[in-house]
């Protein structure tokens, strides 16, 4: 059984979650944006802050080692297989609403991101769900499933 929409609260979510799978559908199928095993996290504080990065298992270094250097294919390669974002969240009716004061992704900043929430009873999984946007080239909608850390 999951939470009723009305019944989620800032304190549900609040803790430190790990991605379990991220797919994407659009009307030419199913993706897996960042392969079979993605990698992330995404944070909710008490005092309103959020926090999230998602990543492509096995990520090939830059050669160099230069933070902001190196072969502009690696680079473009680097980019293209991770996401960060982080700023504030409130709740509204069944969906978080994340607004983005940094990200990777320089077209979120100032943005808000509304993801729909499903929580199973026991609050250990999590499902964040999007309405349709541009993902490589696709209007698609996604939906990641994360499992909480810890108690």
């Amino acid at each position: 059984m999951s939470r009723e929409p009305a019944s989620l609260s800032a304190a549900d979510l609040i803790g430190v979650w790990r991605l379990r799978s991220w797919t994407s559908e659009a009307a030419d199928g199913i993706q897996l944006p960042m392969g079979e095993h993605p990698e992330g996290v995404v944070v909710y504080t008490v005092d309103g802050t959020m926090i999230t990065t998602i990543g492509r298992a096995g990520r090939t270094p830059i050669d160099g080692g230069d933070l902001a250097g190196g072969p502009a294919d690696q680079r473009l390669d680097a980019m293209s297989s991770f996401i960060a974002y982080s700023g504030t969240f409130r709740i509204e009716g069944g969906d978080v609403l994340h607004s983005v004061t940094m990200s990777l992704f320089p077209n979120w900043i100032g943005t808000t991101q509304r993801r729909h929430v499903a929580m199973p009873a026991g609050g250990r999984q999590l499902t964040l769900s999007a309405d349709p946007f541009l993902l490589r080239g696709r209007l698609s909608s996604q939906a990641l499933v994360w499992e909480r850390v810890g108690d």
